[in-house]
């Protein structure tokens, strides 16, 4: 315990040698003054009690000024005692060990601080289960309202969810610790993968006394990392593409001469059955001839043309192409354009394949008809331009969407399984993403791309 004793006047008439020390004076710094020891609060608080004496001591939050100007956050308790031989007010601050009140508020801004994170979702749970507190990442991400969840029961909060696919569960306070357990949260459509710790709180005696849930919002490098192995894979493709076309060409061209030849003897011939044969097989092989040549784009070097694109102007020149396409499936093409959208910096002719290989992807999905939406909007918060192309077809399976990024995987009777795969490398070599929606009725891809940020 350190002592700082001052006249009504303010003069400091005792001081512990330890506070002075640590405050950065020496003994010749007897003489001080409260205004240079004391913050403006506590100045004000005593100047308002002058000639008060109380005999129970006040616990304040104050500062003290060290010799050098800055501050430090000390617990202390002000007391009022009256000097009997001259009759003068005096004023004690008995100041807790300093180490220790330093170290509680440093717990304690470090508590503040962790609790409010961006980055983490924290909860704390008392032990009749009812939440104490909860940080604005959590309240995003369980969709929650702070000031409505504090001290609600969980079982109240999540009420609508079945017990095994709550969060959080009771057996939490029966001791279950949990340690970087993978989750997957659904907040109305939008889906998080989750890493989360959990644990008991004990107080000094042993006695539990509530836990703590930590998480940690992993989506986007679960996303990122997926990313990374499909270019990889796509990468392979492409260099066992590079090394296998011209073979694979070569005997391709000879047969298609062949055949061509022969086509036209049959016909010549009046052998109108093998004619339609001879038709198939030059198809096929111009089907392999393109198939080679998907191949080949992946093995190209990446000499990506970048200069700022206007998405909106790329759209609209590739909307005459979407709205041919849409005719022939009798679709319908609804563009919904954002006003005065910043650049982005990208390859445009890549962009515009992206936007073509999408928007017919989601029209062929509408066999009987439809709708197509492409809306642009600004997402200023996380600085993008999302490009969302939603088809009103009948969605795609919960088993499949995983896959459809996947190099080959198709559902299309004639499809290679190369083109979703090659637009989410060109999104994201552009440093953005694609992802895809589908909750059992249309489809949703979401392109987005960072925008130009203009100081």
């Amino acid at each position: 315990m350190s002592v700082l004793v001052f006249r009504e006047d303010g003069v400091c008439v005792s001081a512990s040698d330890r506070l002075l020390k640590l405050l950065g004076y020496g003994d010749e710094d007897r003489s001080l003054h409260a205004e240079s020891l004391l913050d403006d609060n506590i100045l004000q608080l005593v100047r308002s009690r002058t000639g008060c004496i109380a005999q129970a001591g006040e616990n304040l939050d104050i500062h003290l000024r060290k010799s050098d100007g800055e501050s430090i956050a000390v617990q202390a308790d002000l007391w009022w005692m009256e000097d009997t031989p001259s009759g003068r007010i005096h004023y004690a601050l008995l100041i807790q060990e300093l180490a220790a009140s330093s170290n509680i508020q440093l717990l304690r801004q470090f508590s503040d601080s962790f609790v409010k994170s961006a980055n983490l979702g924290v909860l704390l749970l008392n032990d009749a289960f009812k939440l104490v507190d909860i940080s604005p990442s959590a309240c995003q991400v369980l969709g929650l309202e702070r000031k409505l969840a504090l001290n609600q029961p969980l079982d109240t909060l999540f009420a609508a969810v079945p017990e095994e696919y709550r969060l959080i569960s009771r057996s939490l306070l029966e001791g279950v610790v949990v340690r970087n357990h993978a989750v997957a949260w659904t907040n109305a459509e939008t889906r998080y993968e989750l890493l989360l710790d959990a644990s008991l709180l004990y107080n000094e005696a042993g006695k539990r006394i509530g836990a703590y849930v930590i998480f940690k919002d992993v989506t986007n490098l679960r996303s990122l990392e997926e990313q990374v192995q499909r270019s990889d894979r796509l990468s392979m493709i492409g260099q066992i593409a590079a090394g296998t076309a011209h073979e694979i060409r070569n005997p391709l061209t000879s047969i298609k001469g062949f055949l061509q030849v022969l086509k036209k003897t049959l016909q010549g011939h009046g052998l109108h059955r093998e004619f339609e044969y001879t038709k198939i097989m030059l198809d096929e092989i111009d089907r392999i001839n393109n198939l080679v040549s998907e191949f080949l784009l992946l093995s190209k070097p990446k000499d990506n043309k970048y200069s700022p694109v206007n998405i909106s102007a790329c759209i609209r020149d590739i909307l005459p192409i979407i709205n041919n396409e849409a005719i022939l499936h009798n679709v319908i093409v609804q563009y919904e354009a954002e006003e005065e959208l910043p650049l982005v910096v990208a390859d445009r002719e890549l962009l515009k394949q992206v936007y073509i290989n999408v928007s017919k992807n989601g029209i062929e999905a509408m066999s009987e008809g439809g709708t197509l939406t492409i809306t642009e909007r600004l997402d200023e918060a996380k600085q993008f331009i999302h490009v969302d192309i939603h088809d009103t077809g009948p969605g795609i399976p919960s088993y499949v969407v995983d896959k459809i990024f996947d190099p080959f995987f198709t559902t299309k009777e004639n499809g290679t399984g190369l083109g979703l795969a090659v637009c989410q490398r060109i999104i994201h070599d552009a440093g953005g993403q694609l992802r895809v929606s589908s909750k059992g009725y249309g489809t949703t891809f979401t392109i987005s791309i960072p925008y130009v940020r203009v100081s």
